[in-house]
């Protein structure tokens, strides 16, 4: 008996159990489940028509609308496997992952069309679909998904098969192409729905760009789960507030750097907000601060670690863990979680730092065309996530940052989070990140890179003396103030592009310390 179950074989049982509950909801459209479904075997008999096949890629260059979802659904049911672009790329950049992943068609909406233009003559490219007009389907589009059969495709898809292809935020360096399987997205799936308050029937807003896993695994979720996803394709912080009055939403999901923006209309509007019983948040770490004002306005904050590699969430921090806790990410979900000692290869005690590993059904079979990565990262089902952190006595997980930004200075470990904490208790210092700059026989010298909120009069100096009264004198020897620090799609910070900056010979003279 299977255990695990397809992508196409979520949405179809979910079809057959709650035809009409509604599914869908964008900014022109409804549909319920059984609506949906038919919607999504049409497309799949048209991506059968451009003889797309097992494990065949489809790129899709769409916003956060029920267009993507489409086409990713139709594409699990056939066994070809989706490949989410980032509308935010240059040109050059994502010419260089349709490159590395050859896909034979490409969705796109129309306000992405100058990117597709760009893709267009790659020799792999056999067919370019305007599937979206104005956030909503293309009316031709969707006028001939109509003489294709709404019956299922009766593709035979297995449960290990590929099924979409993300590729990682690059706060490293070069992105890298994830692989998930259709039984990697089932069992995150069956890990939210073990770990979190969602039930049949809620309503679920997103708001963030699906061509990362957090929102790409979440379309199968909803059906897996029985919930109704109300699509918002571009953010705006009032807009949000109108939807979750409106629409009854009772979950959203948000990236850090959207709640502050959040804030401000939800405490100045007469919403009537009693349905949302909570607000997801990952992709980087979230400020104290901001958990515990909304937690004060009665809107509780789900603190989320994860990574590509896991299918999305690692670890939960909810506050019924406590509020005490809302420091760390919370306990692991589904599945194993181990700390070890690079260096001795130990699990170290309560308390004390270690390089963050994972596994279960959810860790991804590998990279794409990428072995050496593969080997490096993904070991024995144990996936290898490059993150410092440490359990506390009752098992919460911290963490301290990347093993690869750890400063080596003379014979001192410098984790930069932990001097990052201590600069953002200055309430004039929007974000800082610290890194570390060549320095011969010393090894490394941490500097922090700062940027301070408009009519501040901190300075580079002020904010030394700061830390110098609290932190050890080598664990901050240099401050630089920026107007803006470098981020990916996600809103992390790309400390190896300071790095970079920061080893430029010309860069010596230009600091204070």
């Amino acid at each position: 008996m299977r255990i695990m179950f397809t992508v196409g074989e979520i949405l179809k049982n979910r079809a057959d159990y709650s035809p009409d509950l509604e599914a869908v909801v964008a900014p022109d459209t409804r549909y319920t489940y059984g609506e949906y479904n038919r919607w999504v075997n049409r497309l799949a008999h048209f991506l059968l028509e451009l003889d797309v096949r097992k494990g065949d890629r489809v790129a899709i260059l769409c916003s956060t609308n029920h267009p993507f979802a489409m086409v990713f659904l139709a594409a699990a049911k056939v066994g070809a496997v989706a490949v989410p672009l980032n509308w935010r790329l240059t040109p050059r950049e994502l010419k260089r992952l349709m490159e590395k992943s050859g896909p034979k068609v490409l969705f796109y909406e129309e306000e992405f069309t100058a990117l597709a233009d760009v893709l267009e003559p790659l020799d792999f490219l056999e067919r370019m679909v305007r599937v979206g007009v104005d956030q909503k389907m293309n009316p031709a589009f969707e006028e001939a998904l109509l003489e294709r059969p709404d019956q299922e495709p009766g593709v035979d898809v297995g449960p290990g098969e590929p099924v979409v292809l993300t590729y990682t935020s690059g706060t490293t360096g070069e992105p890298k192409g994830v692989v998930a399987t259709h039984a990697n997205l089932f069992a995150s799936g069956t890990s939210v729905g073990m770990s979190l308050d969602l039930r049949k029937g809620d309503r679920f807003l997103a708001t963030t760009p699906l061509f990362h896993i957090s929102g790409a695994a979440f379309i199968p979720h909803a059906p897996l789960m029985g919930l109704t996803t109300v699509y918002m394709p571009k953010f705006h912080p009032v807009q949000i507030w109108e939807l979750v009055e409106r629409e009854r939403i009772t979950h959203l999901l948000a990236l850090p750097p959207m709640l502050p923006y959040m804030l401000t209309p939800l405490m100045e509007g007469d919403w009537d907000t009693g349905s949302l019983r909570e607000i997801f948040c990952g992709g980087a770490e979230v400020p104290e601060d901001l958990i515990r004002q909304y937690h004060s306005l009665g809107f509780p904050i789900v603190q989320i670690y994860g990574a590509s590699e896991f299918c999305g969430p690692i670890t939960f921090w909810t506050p019924e863990m406590g509020m005490d806790r809302c420091r760390s990410v919370g306990k692991k979900v589904l599945g194993e979680l181990k700390l070890v000692d690079p260096e001795t290869g130990e699990e170290p005690s309560p308390g004390e730092m270690g390089e963050i590993f994972c596994r279960g059904p959810q860790v991804s079979p590998g990279y794409w065309r990428d072995s050496e990565a593969t080997t490096r990262n993904l070991k024995g089902g144990w996936f290898r996530t490059g993150d410092a952190g440490w359990l506390d006595e009752d098992g919460f997980l911290h963490i301290a940052g990347r093993y690869g930004d750890i400063i080596h200075h003379q014979n001192e470990k410098i984790f930069p989070a932990q001097v990052e904490a201590v600069l953002l208790e200055l309430e004039d210092i929007e974000e800082v990140a610290v890194v570390g700059v060549r320095d011969g026989d010393r090894g490394e010298v941490p500097r922090a890179y700062a940027v301070t909120k408009e009519g501040s009069g901190l300075t580079e100096e002020s904010i030394l003396g700061y830390a110098r009264e609290r932190l050890a004198e080598h664990k901050l020897q240099e401050v630089v103030l920026k107007d803006a620090l470098p981020k990916n799609g996600l809103g992390k910070i790309l400390k190896y592009v300071l790095k970079e900056e920061a080893n430029q010979p010309a860069s010596a003279g230009e600091v204070t310390g």
